[in-house]
């Protein structure tokens, strides 16, 4: 039996790994009946990879025969001349563990003799590197959430409908970072993924490689934190309120009518009903639910306010026909009629 990779030769019949490039293999046991013959050269030909036709190799090192890692798997072996193709195609880097016949341990391909280092500029160093994009990016949750509350204000919707808002301005930031980097000469495939989808692990890898403070991943965990555990806080600071406490009012009950929701009451009395949240001079929170009815015949225009307490809880604040304040006993009459519709 030979391994589908190297070809070399599998010994030990109940192989479950190559011993010399670390393929999984299958063993005969497993697989009865199967032909197992010694793969072709050409099998292991990089056959998604471009060939560069200037890159050339000195004699006396054709006969090499590396081994590299990549996804914390062994890979190999490959000639001197298809590990430099695989280099110029990004498919390895120079922090890339690489391993010949010879060396005592693995090393990366920038401490070998693999890459001519005195024509290739080395990356730049993590004080050389402007890091204001990056410093936007620590402030994104707060940013993102500000984007959410004008945008959903703007438009009359929760801002818990506009919550991919600040995973996208992470993403841009990161991405546009990213590329920063890579220009700046550093390996920076790996972090892709992070810049897209999990920020703060980028932010914290981008600190590891430039031999930076970790001051922005932490203080970007600080604002999200906040943002998840204190929004009202973040509501009464920056004078916004937080459009899910509309969602808290529409979706919680009266005691004197815990069948219905007010969202269910306003829905089938009120024409075209607007719901809106405030922080006002005391920085209190309050929600406003503005719609037309019919009161005594005529066509009229009215605002329920309620006052938030707590995260959890409101009451009702005050109740006005046509912009003219009415007593808590038409806001009970109208709530019965509510109710009872």
């Amino acid at each position: 039996m030979f391994c589908s990779r190297c070809g070399e030769e599998q010994k030990k019949q109940k192989n479950s790994v190559c011993p010399n490039c670390g393929n999984n293999v299958f063993t005969p046991y497993k697989l009865k009946g199967l032909n197992w013959k010694k793969p072709k050269e050409s099998d292991r030909k990089f056959e998604d990879i471009t060939f560069y036709p200037n890159i050339k190799v000195n004699p006396e090192h054709e006969a090499e025969k590396w081994f590299y890692v990549f996804n914390g798997e062994r890979y190999g072996p490959v000639s001197r001349l298809e590990l430099l193709h695989l280099y110029n195609a990004e498919r390895v880097f120079l922090s890339t563990k690489v391993w010949k016949s010879g060396m005592s341990d693995w090393a990366d391909i920038g401490q070998t003799d693999l890459i001519d280092r005195s024509i290739v500029p080395p990356p730049l160093k993590g004080e050389d590197i402007n890091n204001t994009l990056v410093w936007i990016m620590a402030f994104t949750p707060i940013l993102g959430t500000l984007l959410e509350f004008i945008l959903s204000g703007a438009i009359g919707v929760a801002s818990g409908s506009l919550w991919f808002i600040t995973p996208i301005l992470n993403a841009i930031l990161g991405v546009i970072d990213q590329i920063k980097l890579k220009r700046a000469g550093h390996n920076t495939k790996e972090m892709l993924l992070w810049a897209l989808f999990i920020i703060p692990v980028y932010l914290f890898r981008r600190a590891h490689i430039l031999k930076q403070k970790s001051a922005y991943a932490i203080v970007w965990c600080i604002t999200f934190a906040i943002l998840i555990f204190a929004p009202t806080l973040i509501s009464g600071i920056i004078g916004i309120a937080d459009p899910s406490a509309v969602d808290m009012v529409k979706e919680g009950t009266m005691n004197s009518y815990p069948d219905k929701t007010i969202s269910q009451m306003v829905d089938n009395y009120f024409l075209n009903p607007k719901w809106k949240a405030i922080v006002a001079d005391d920085n209190n929170t309050y929600v406003n639910v503005i719609g037309e009815i019919t009161y005594l015949g005529d066509d009229t225009k009215v605002l329920i306010q309620y006052k938030l307490i707590n995260d959890s809880s409101f009451e009702f604040y005050a109740l006005e026909f046509n912009g003219v304040p009415q007593d808590m006993t038409t806001y009970i009459a109208l709530m019965n009629s509510m109710y009872a519709e």
